[in-house]
């Protein structure tokens, strides 16, 4: 597989304002149904890009299989791009502490928290209130239980890095010919779209415990008001990744994966969910309140002066 050009993108979706066509979305984007088999497509959706954290739950289930036997807002933390908020921050300081671990051992870079409330009363960065604490404290946990180096754990060499290479070429379908390192410091695997969404479809039939504990919590896969907490709260899985990521799964293991090429995330929930609504896979009542959620509001003032529309 070779790298994306401009050329690969399709366009996806067009902002409106008072009449006038004002910006425009090109991406790529894929649902398959559960075998892997492509249902519709927009762009070339089989050359290498970057899922970032969209691959989060797979590398959760990874921890999982690895023995990792989290619940609840703990196992949701473990594949979630949290805010910052206090209540994130609580969960990945129990997983911590349960394995006789401390914010010390986090090897992710500090950041501030990202929920504007908690960004406020931060006098300081940490590592624990970067977006990947949670997942990084899965990485720790799983890692004292095998006696494998916490030390090392971003190694894309270490032991439990290299199960994650080979759960995602499982998943995927697909080799993976390009590694990099994810903001967080993390091994970075490359896969195609169509091999993302094969593998978030594929992650349904396995991860099952995961899926229900982030239906339960919403809220700790990123925040309350996310594009993904609100897809879990009408019942399907789905998760962000940077740079204009999403990915969503159904509960019949059908898988669909987004991603828009200048890295806004503004239109990839509401290509994703027009995919869903267009193949059937979603209720009308659960369609209605996920549009009036992720379609981006276009205001004049207090006036709605235009529309987010798709192109397919």
């Amino acid at each position: 597989m070779t790298e994306l050009e401009f050329r690969d993108f399709a366009p996806l979706a067009t902002l409106t304002r008072g009449g006038l066509n004002e910006s425009f979305h090109a991406g790529l984007a894929v649902l398959v149904d559960p075998n892997g088999q492509v249902l519709e497509s927009h762009g070339d959706i089989e050359k290498l890009m970057y899922p970032r954290s969209a691959l989060k739950p797979v590398q959760a289930l990874v921890m999982r299989e690895c023995g990792l036997n989290l619940s609840g807002e703990e196992l949701v933390l473990s594949m979630a791009s949290h805010l910052g908020t206090t209540s994130h921050i609580d969960v990945v300081d129990r997983i911590l502490k349960s394995f006789q671990l401390t914010r010390s051992d986090l090897l992710c870079p500090r950041a501030f928290p990202g929920n504007p409330k908690a960004r406020a009363e931060s006098n300081e960065m940490s590592r624990v209130a970067m977006n990947c604490s949670g997942k990084h404290a899965g990485f720790l946990a799983t890692c004292t239980l095998n006696g494998w180096d916490i030390k090392t754990y971003l190694d894309p060499n270490h032991p439990l890095q290299q199960k994650m290479l080979a759960k995602t070429e499982e998943l995927a379908g697909e080799y993976v010919t390009k590694v990099s390192v994810d903001g967080c410091g993390a091994p970075l695997f490359a896969t195609s779209t169509l091999g993302l969404a094969r593998a978030i479809s594929g992650f349904s039939k396995q991860g099952q415990a995961l899926i229900e504990a982030a239906k339960a919590s919403p809220w700790a896969i990123g925040d309350a008001g996310g594009a993904d907490s609100q897809f879990l709260e009408q019942g399907f899985m789905a998760k962000i990744g940077a740079e204009g990521v999403f990915v969503v799964s159904t509960d019949s293991h059908h898988g669909v994966a987004v991603k828009i090429a200048d890295g806004n995330l503004r239109a990839a929930p509401a290509v994703a969910l027009e995919l869903l609504k267009k193949h059937g896979l979603i209720a009308d009542i659960s369609y209605s309140i996920l549009r009036d959620q992720v379609y981006p509001k276009v205001f004049g003032g207090e006036s709605v002066l235009g529309e987010l529309k798709l192109n397919f």
